[in-house]
């Protein structure tokens, strides 16, 4: 099947590992390595991934329906979001909506769903569990009110730590999962050496190439992928950089002025740092963990001169 050409002029910026997974081809090779499953290269997989349409702001990463029975919903994190369950609830809600057509849900009977899976690649440089299960339920306040557990929606997201030695077999089974970490993994190697990002990707490029390694998506994609990873790369850091900025500024300064004025104060300049990086809002909810509500005050505040 040949590739279609990158579209990188979307509603929001890809990530390397969305370009490369919502194909086809590739989306089902992950597919079968994931579930360890063995859907023949025949299999109609169509690409369900919200792509130009947003649910409160926030876009997903993949989003796969394998023949007529699965729905496969995947993504990719540097940093574990433990609200994952609650983002991909919203993704496959919105999804529904598209797939279902609402005068069928009116009628006797049963209307007829494929099975969702949701899983999480993580590729983040702390460590984390071979594997893993985050859960919608965490996220629920405690209740006084007695129910049976049947009457709560659970979903469960299934977390594989994708350099984890545990899960070489997985890599094994996909190689472009493999090159996706490889990529990834050199990169990180050479910007550790003191590279910048964008030096850093396009050096991993050039050695996956000369190593074979899925050498005929990175000769045909291999710019667009060192801007996107480059710019996820920075990202990162910039993440980390800030939050341990904001933790040691918090502690020293929280006693004197009120943790409550301080987290105010940090919770704006994290917000502006966002904007400024052209995240989002559905982003920056996932990042903060404020209500979209609460970043608008805080934006509006600073702009005013508050």
């Amino acid at each position: 099947m040949p590739d279609e050409p990158l579209n990188l002029k979307r509603a929001y910026k890809s990530t390397f590992f969305a370009s490369l997974f919502n194909d086809q081809e590739r989306g089902l090779e992950l597919v079968n390595a994931v579930l360890n499953t063995n859907y023949p290269p025949d299999t109609k997989v169509t690409i369900e991934t919200l792509s130009n349409v947003f649910f409160m702001g926030v876009k997903n990463d993949l989003a796969l329906m394998v023949g007529d029975t699965v729905l496969f919903l995947g993504e990719h994190q540097s940093t574990i979001n433990r609200s994952i369950p609650v983002r991909f609830l919203s993704y496959y809600g919105r999804i529904l909506e598209a797939m279902v057509e609402r005068d069928h849900t009116y009628i006797p009977g049963i209307v007829e769903l494929p099975k969702p899976v949701f899983i999480v690649l993580y590729n983040g440089k702390d460590e984390y569990p071979a594997k893993s299960i985050l859960r919608l339920s965490d996220s629920y306040i405690k209740s006084d009110v007695n129910l049976a557990n049947e009457s709560f929606i659970e979903l469960a997201a299934l977390v594989y730590n994708i350099h984890d030695p545990g899960n070489a077999d997985l890599l094994g089974k996909s190689r472009y999962l493999y090159g996706y970490v490889e990529v990834v993994r050199r990169g990180r190697e050479y910007q550790a050496q003191g590279m910048s990002s964008l030096d850093a990707v396009k050096q991993a490029i050039l050695d996956c190439v000369k190593d074979g390694i899925i050498a005929d998506y990175l000769k045909k994609y291999g710019a667009e992928v060192a801007g996107m990873l480059s710019e996820e790369f920075n990202f990162e850091d910039a993440l980390r950089v800030n939050a341990s900025y904001y933790l040691k500024v918090g502690m020293e300064r929280g006693m004197e002025r009120g943790m409550e004025r301080e987290m105010e104060r940090r919770n704006r300049e994290l917000v502006f740092l966002l904007r400024g990086m052209n995240k989002d809002m559905g982003e920056i909810i996932a990042i903060t963990g404020l209500a979209e509500n609460e970043i608008r005050r805080l934006w509006c505040s600073n702009t005013d001169g508050g």
